[in-house]
């Protein structure tokens, strides 16, 4: 008998598994490390359609740091594919957080910010809206980036985490207490289509190497956010979840 969805509860079926060293790379051509003998059980939600695995549920933050979150992480996730030694100020991140600091632009002096799954304090993204201006607290619960977060924030970015996340408790506690009563989480995940296709582990983000555990659909992530009484939407600009719409300025939300 296979556990229950770790987001909304519902039965889940047996995907299949995958060797601990598939990482996302693999999909320009040659694998980058040699296939493990360690294998990692994927399951699919029959309802709200995440995929995940339960392999890691029991891994402590130093599990995560050893096994995933090493040495080797920096070279099968480069800043920039094909490069390794970049300016932080010319990574995707970097440019990442340059977008998002454009749709709070003027709201400098208003707002906190929070960079949930930061990759460093600050990561690259952190570091663009520090530049742009904005006050932002750096957090990443496995990588030890950043002390926990002080008060509460108007903004809290999770760009490409909850795919890394086994602990969807802690997840919705985190966003729960840290989100200001107006405020907007901003996510960035590839959704996967639901229901799963037969073939759903062949995908080349369903990784464990990269740490990719929990592989979400619109649905996981609006079953997610819904149990805490925050709504999600999928917009031009990313995925936004939030109690209410924001008082501060924005351009995202139209003003009503």
């Amino acid at each position: 008998m296979t556990p229950p969805c770790k987001i909304c509860g519902a039965a889940t079926t047996y995907a299949g598994e995958l060797d601990a060293n598939k990482c996302c790379l693999d999909r320009t051509g040659a694998r980058l490390l040699p296939v493990s003998d360690v294998k990692i059980p994927y399951l699919v939600c029959t309802d709200c359609g995440l995929i995940f695995t339960n392999f890691m549920d029991q891994w402590t933050a130093e599990d995560f740091r050893r096994h995933i979150y090493n040495d080797d992480y920096a070279r099968i996730n480069p800043p920039v594919p094909g490069r390794m030694d970049v300016p932080v100020r010319e990574t995707f991140s970097y440019q990442a957080g340059q977008r998002i600091a454009a749709c709070f632009d003027g709201a400098q002096t208003r707002i906190r910010m929070l960079d949930f799954g930061a990759g460093g304090d600050p990561g690259p993204t952190g570091q663009a809206l520090i530049d742009a201006g904005f006050a932002l607290w750096s957090f990443d619960p496995y990588r030890g980036a950043g002390a926990e977060p002080d008060g509460r924030f108007e903004v809290i970015i999770a760009i490409e985490v909850l795919e890394h996340c086994h602990d969807f408790r802690f997840v919705a506690d985190f966003m729960t207490r840290y989100l200001a009563d107006d405020g907007v989480i901003w996510i960035q995940t590839v959704p996967h289509p639901r229901p799963a296709p037969e073939h759903i582990l062949t995908s080349w983000y369903i990784a464990p190497r990269d740490g990719h555990i929990s592989v979400h659909t619109l649905w996981s992530l609006t079953a997610l956010f819904n149990r805490i009484g925050m709504n999600f939407v999928q917009t031009t600009l990313g995925m936004f979840a939030f109690r209410r719409l924001p008082s501060f300025p924005n351009r995202i939300f139209v003003e009503t």
